[in-house]
């Protein structure tokens, strides 16, 4: 692979195929910005990481790319991974998206009035570059000291389809978040003896009053509010924007056996027979030290049930004047909203093999990291994007696609395009406001070919 000198520069290279990379190009084709999408293996590929029963959390009503709203026969199911896939790739073809499929990205580093990227296929020259690949990257292990016993079997949530790929025997799940939960969730509906040691989170309400909760956040500009007008930074309390940037989604899902998701209630998770542990302190051979988690159960507690009463709010200003028909949504409320709970208290040390457990699943989450991008002052100590809301501080390096990097919504199939409309104005700015001269594919060896539009 060698660069090519005299090749006029694309306007621009989104790196990533995935839901926020897509709406961006979709925008970039409207606007008559010449560029293209590369993607290291096939549109989509991200989701391919989930486990079988993955569903989405956000319900399919909201589902929505610039020019594309769900109007399927679910509205308020929660699609698989595989219908995601398939609703991008369609997507991708319908819009004749210039996606180089397979096309890995090695290095990326300014040069001249631009960027070269050298690729799989060939080099080439952009004016700008926008990095779409996602923060879930490289997967993140306990932060506590982890060293279990060599006979453990040991994965990361990223790993983790289901169940029968565990060996036999009890399985400790380490991290509190959506994918630590529903997949403790998961290996016990398959019969599995689970302990989980959580994080600090508490459940969000799956439906009140007839409606999914993102509904009522979606009706009260929450979803999508951005997050410069949070009333804490508006105000300038200090470290607010870094709290925005680092607020985690309250426990829900997209799981359900009544067809349209659930709460993810820790007192049902306990009747169950799951164990709830604190958050790991310390973990070698088989011996693991947990914090008590009664107050860990206890602010979560209070934070579900304030939850729930900010919803329903929400829902008594729009019903005060509106008849509204009896709902049994009381189903979908988790069981520490209407009971009270005082939890025992909770093992703080446990031998894992006294315990008979033979797993470990670590959903711990992932770190951001793009090895390839060899542009200097651009990311903080911690791999988070410098600049303004994707904007960087290098001119023509952009990001998207990012959890709250504009707003909440930033990472969700639900975003509908906002976030790539105000990186669009940026990147138009940072081209003058003029489409570069166009450019052949010297060098490359780029695949791409538009397909014939396809009907759902």
């Amino acid at each position: 692979m060698q660069a090519i000198p005299d090749a006029r520069p694309y306007d621009a290279v989104v790196i990533g195929a995935g839901h926020s990379g897509l709406s961006l190009s979709a925008l970039l084709v409207e606007a008559g910005v010449r560029h293209l999408v590369l993607e290291a293996e096939t549109i989509g590929s991200s989701w391919t990481r989930r486990w079988d029963s993955f569903r989405l959390n956000t319900p399919n009503f909201l589902t929505a790319l610039p020019g594309y709203q769900y109007d399927g026969a679910d509205p308020t199911g929660f699609a698989t991974a595989s219908e995601v896939i398939d609703m991008l790739t369609d997507y991708a073809r319908r819009r004749r998206l210039p996606v180089v499929e397979g096309c890995v990205v090695h290095r990326v580093f300014a040069a001249g009035d631009g960027y070269r990227v050298i690729t799989s296929d060939g080099t080439l020259e952009a004016r700008c570059v926008v990095v779409a690949s996602g923060e879930y990257r490289r997967p993140r292990w306990p932060r506590a000291f982890f060293s279990p016993a060599s006979e453990l079997q040991v994965i990361h949530s990223g790993d983790y389809r289901r169940p029968q790929q565990l060996g036999p025997g009890a399985v400790l799940v380490i991290g509190g978040g959506q994918s630590g939960a529903q997949i403790a969730q998961d290996l016990r509906t398959a019969g599995r003896e689970v302990y989980w040691s959580m994080a600090d989170r508490f459940s969000h309400i799956r439906r009140v009053r007839g409606r999914d909760s993102m509904h009522w956040w979606d009706m009260q500009g929450l979803l999508h509010r951005h997050v410069s007008e949070r009333p804490d930074v508006v105000a300038g309390v200090p470290g607010a924007m870094q709290k925005a940037r680092t607020a985690e989604f309250p426990l829900v899902s997209g799981t359900g056996a009544l067809g349209m998701g659930s709460s993810i209630s820790l007192l049902s998770m306990h009747r169950d027979g799951i164990v709830l542990l604190g958050r790991l302190e310390h973990l070698e051979g088989h011996i693991a030290h947990f914090r008590d988690a009664r107050p860990q159960i206890r602010e979560a507690v209070a934070g579900t049930r304030a939850e729930y009463r900010h919803l329903n709010d929400m829902a008594d200003a729009h019903y005060a004047s509106i008849a509204e028909s009896p709902t049994d949504d009381a189903r979908y409320l988790p069981e520490e909203v209407y009971l009270d709970w005082e939890p025992d208290a909770s093992p703080r040390c446990i031998r894992l093999d006294a315990a008979g457990i033979g797993s470990i699943v670590s959903a711990t989450g992932f770190d951001a990291q793009w090895p390839w991008l060899e542009v200097p002052g651009v990311l903080d100590p911690n791999g988070y994007p410098l600049g303004d809301y994707g904007v960087s501080p290098q001119p023509g390096l952009f990001f998207i696609g990012m959890y709250n990097l504009q707003r909440p919504s930033s990472n969700f199939l639900c975003n509908g395009g906002r976030d790539a409309r105000e990186l669009l104005q940026s990147i138009l700015t940072h081209l003058d406001a003029s489409a570069s001269p166009p450019c052949n594919k010297v060098g490359l060896n780029l695949s791409f070919r538009p397909a014939e539009p396809t009907t759902r």
